[in-house]
């Protein structure tokens, strides 16, 4: 009897509950478009973007004067076991672009075969006036000779993008000489500027790791195993192998996230 009248109950009470639990027509609607606490596997999953093959072969260009010549030796050093990578000398002693554009300089880099990318340093030798067909066209440090520099570099840039390579231009350091650091800061102002409104030209910033904590030159500090040793040269201005060592790691970093095919480059 009391089981008879516990299902009467129930059936008694069931339209009630049945209206209270129903929601109202806009949370149906919501309801219908809402996702599955547990996904189907039958829905279609998003496929990540693969990745592009790395080449068997690479080719590294590096040009410049002689600070570029001692990014060579380091990036030459670190990768010349590895068989993929073809490592390019192309730097030249005393070059810069108060004396040419360094264009023919650059399109011997891309010679028997084109590179894959483009490691640049030069400056040095540019704390000069211009001179074209062995007459003063502009004094060092001068407004004209800014514009004369910004143009030479733009240049430089705008003939390296028709041959479709990321370029690693490598500002100066931080020198010795007062007046000779003053001047580096000039110089990389302008390939600063050339720079900024060409992607494919990325710069690699070297003051900070050449520098003391007040950004005076210093010429021990550390190395890429963090020991302290000697890594400027006697003048002031060049490097001692773990110097350039330094910096060319700096620079293949970027290479490995600017371009897909260089992101297997050994660590």
């Amino acid at each position: 009897m009391i089981r008879i009248s516990l299902l009467l109950a129930v059936l008694f009470l069931w339209p009630g509950m049945g209206a209270q639990a129903q929601p109202p027509a806009g949370d149906i609607v919501l309801a219908r478009g809402a996702v599955p606490l547990f996904p189907s596997p039958f829905l279609p999953r998003n496929k990540t973007a693969e990745q592009p093959p790395v080449p068997d072969k690479l080719a590294v260009t590096v040009t410049g004067d002689s600070l570029a010549d001692g990014i060579w030796g380091a990036v030459y050093r670190k990768l010349v076991r590895d068989k993929r990578y073809n490592i390019r000398r192309n730097a030249k002693n005393s070059t810069g672009f108060t004396t040419e554009g360094l264009i023919e300089q650059i399109d011997d880099g891309f010679k028997p075969t084109p590179a894959d990318a483009l490691i640049m340093m030069v400056g040095a030798n540019d704390r000069r006036s211009f001179f074209v067909d062995g007459k003063s066209k502009a004094l060092f440090a001068t407004a004209p000779w800014r514009d004369f520099y910004g143009e030479r570099a733009a240049a430089f840039m705008d003939h390296l993008k028709g041959r479709g390579v990321p370029v690693f231009w490598i500002l100066l350091p931080v020198m010795r000489d007062e007046a000779a650091a003053r001047d580096a800061k000039l110089i990389n102002d302008l390939v600063l500027k050339a720079a900024a409104d060409r992607p494919w030209v990325h710069t690699v910033e070297t003051w900070s790791l050449t520098a003391d904590a007040s950004g005076a030159y210093q010429a021990y500090f550390k190395d890429l195993s963090g020991k302290v040793r000697l890594m400027r040269d006697n003048d002031g201005v060049h490097f001692t192998p773990p110097g350039y060592e330094l910096i060319a790691e700096s620079v293949l970093s970027q290479l490995r996230e600017a371009s897909p095919k260089f992101r297997l480059l050994p660590r």
